[in-house]
């Protein structure tokens, strides 16, 4: 029998005739040469621009909000805040029931007079022209009750808890033999812990949404990795029908996993655009997309590995201790990988969550392998 190597096979021998072959990518020209349209360079009829002002301290309330004189300013169309947004669901328990409804959950944005993270959206300036609506939103005078927040995660390990699971679905805890007692016994020992800080999330393409409704019907221009979800979020803060919700997305300018939800660009543009009856446009800038995007959290992370004298590996530890927001928890996977990638006889993975007054983390480019592996 002859063996033909991989390497050897050429491009009419193949079933399909495509491997071998180069292969241009259907957005190929038009992204390189500038022809593709973002998020943000989408236009229609009638198009307002808006601009978010964001909290000016970490946590508290917002005692008196002053927007007279930006809604004064010329070409201001709208000023919108806690008082006077459309209503929207609160937003919830900090742990959805399901992995599906971690997606689709309602998302407020400006329902609340409460701040819960430094730069969360307080108000909303729509104008005829970005310059405007900017320029307006520099008008509005905040004065803040603010309250003392918990910003710091080796400080309040001590408050650490076990969330019922972890991105994805994973178990929590995992335990296989006895680790403490093979790590005891074992002549090899290595005990390290490492810290790593918060990752933002900043694509080229910033986020961006252009809404527009006709009827009961709602279209969204905007950068979205998973249309569903954006779909299903979107009508659940609108509480809407999803049926009524039309996700326009053909390309994406980066996403890491930051463009797997609705954030606040988004349903602050739905939000205005009814009101309003005629299209909104809102980007995030590249400083709201620090606080406003997501991001990967802050960890500390333990690995104890026993050995013996030949090298073998008699027991693995794995202890992760994540930051999460205090409203909405999410635990990245990180020592799930740990509990497969080597044969030792014991191993003990386990994650914790540390709630501070900062805003949720999210899903960030290969979640769990990267900070944990």
């Amino acid at each position: 029998m002859t063996e033909t190597k991989t390497s050897e096979i050429r491009p009419s021998e193949t079933r399909n005739g495509v491997i071998g072959r180069p292969v241009d990518r259907i957005d190929g020209p038009l992204k390189v040469t500038g022809n593709a349209t973002y998020a943000y360079e989408n236009a229609l009829d009638g198009t307002a621009y808006g601009y978010i002002l964001g909290a000016a301290v970490a946590k508290g309330r917002i005692a008196e909000i002053d927007t007279a004189e930006a809604e004064r300013a010329p070409a201001v169309l709208l000023v919108m805040t806690h008082r006077n947004a459309p209503a929207q669901p609160d937003f919830g328990p900090a742990v959805t029931p399901t992995v599906p409804e971690v997606f689709t959950r309602a998302r407020p944005a400006l329902n609340s007079d409460r701040v819960r993270y430094y730069d969360e959206p307080v108000a909303l300036v729509v104008a005829e022209t970005f310059e405007a609506a900017r320029a307006a939103a520099g008008l509005i005078k905040v004065r803040y009750d603010e309250e003392p927040g918990l910003y710091d995660l080796p400080g309040r390990v001590a408050d650490a808890y076990a969330p019922k699971r972890t991105n994805a679905g994973f178990e929590t805890d995992s335990v296989v033999g006895d680790f403490e007692s093979a790590f005891a016994a074992a002549p090899v020992k290595i005990d390290a812990t490492y810290r790593t800080p918060f990752e933002h999330h900043n694509p080229m393409e910033p986020h961006a949404t252009l809404a527009a409704w006709s009827g009961n019907e709602l279209t969204i221009h905007t950068s979205a990795q998973t249309l569903a979800n954006f779909r299903a979020g979107i009508a659940s803060t609108l509480r809407i029908p999803p049926e009524r919700v039309r996700i326009v997305s053909p390309f994406i300018g980066g996403g890491f996993g930051s463009k797997l939800i609705a954030h606040s660009d988004t349903i602050l543009a739905a939000l205005a655009a009814q009101v309003l009856q005629r299209p909104v446009k809102i980007a995030l800038t590249r400083q709201q997309m620090f606080a406003n995007a997501g991001h990967r959290a802050e960890m500390i992370q333990q690995v104890r590995l026993g050995a013996d004298t030949d090298g073998r590996l008699t027991g693995v530890a794995h202890d992760v201790w994540s930051a999460t927001s205090s409203f909405e928890e999410y635990c990245e996977q990180t020592a799930v990988f740990a509990r497969s990638l080597y044969a030792a006889p014991n191993r003990l993975t386990r994650h914790r969550l540390v709630p501070l007054d900062i805003n949720r983390g999210e899903w960030m480019r290969s979640p769990g392998e990267a900070p944990g592996m």
